[in-house]
């Protein structure tokens, strides 16, 4: 990462004004999808910064989205809506994407008060002087190293307002996780998403348990195929009432969200 920080400072350095150029950042990003064991998962995510508007997204749903814009043959359609947001600054709106079933939901919500609390305790990242502050939000304890020299009050996922970049995010136990790895300027636009459904956080929190409720609903309306083979490579009828108690026990384990206080109450 140090190279790629310092390539990165060299080029602002070479700008007086940074109003309209796009600004891409990287995070690797590691957080547990089940609070009680310690396997992580890890993700590849880009923040697009262009003046007041921003995307957090996955890298893998931008290089299928890339590939389709250069009309190369993909045959595997974009779902990685994980962690999504956009944020708009001048509307002080944020939106955030999910993929319950088949279906794609968008959710609008008021830009997050954010009550940081700087210190005046500051380390050295990969040569970038960086400060640190802390944050509670909705369930989690964070605390986060921002590098003034890098003149965005952006961060990962909701997460802006400092007085500088956020170069390394972690909450108090480890669940997630984000350490930028690479800076560059980049000639897109920050390009926002369209083709969803909006919701309102209770609609959402309706449209999670009736999933957990009926997982395969689509499926068992022929909205969906699904094969399924016995061990001799026959296909057999689902037994969806096993399938639907399989999933039930994958989505109460899995039930970590980085918004903790906000998760769904299963029964």
């Amino acid at each position: 990462m140090k190279k790629n920080i310092l390539t990165f400072l060299f080029i602002l350095s070479c700008f007086t004004a940074f109003h309209g150029q796009t600004f891409r950042i990287y995070y690797q990003m590691t957080y547990k999808i089940d609070s009680t064991k310690n396997e992580s998962v890890n993700k590849k995510m880009l923040l697009d910064v262009k003046d007041e508007i921003s995307k957090f997204y996955s890298y893998d749903l931008y290089h299928i989205d890339s590939l389709a814009l250069r009309n190369v043959d993909v045959r595997t359609k974009a779902t990685d809506f994980d962690f999504l947001i956009t944020k708009n600054k001048k509307e002080n709106k944020i939106d955030k994407y999910y993929i319950i079933g088949l279906d794609r939901y968008s959710l609008k919500e008021d830009w997050p008060k954010l009550n940081w609390k700087i210190t005046e305790e500051t380390k050295n990242i990969d040569n970038v002087n960086c400060q640190k502050a802390t944050l509670h939000y909705k369930g989690r304890d964070w605390t986060a190293w921002f590098a003034k020299e890098i003149p965005f009050q952006e961060g990962p996922y909701v997460f802006n307002s400092l007085p500088g970049l956020i170069v390394d995010m972690r909450d108090s136990g480890d669940n997630y996780i984000f350490t930028m790895t690479e800076l560059k300027k980049d000639n897109g636009e920050v390009n926002m998403d369209n083709d969803f459904i909006p919701v309102t956080q209770k609609q959402l929190n309706k449209l999670y348990l009736d999933y957990y409720n009926d997982p395969y609903k689509e499926l068992k309306a022929g909205k969906a195929v699904m094969k399924v083979v016995d061990e001799s490579g026959r296909l057999v009828t689902p037994n969806f009432k096993q399938l639907t108690e399989f999933k039930q026990k994958f989505i109460k384990n899995n039930n970590n969200p980085i918004e903790l206080s906000d998760a769904v109450k299963y029964p």
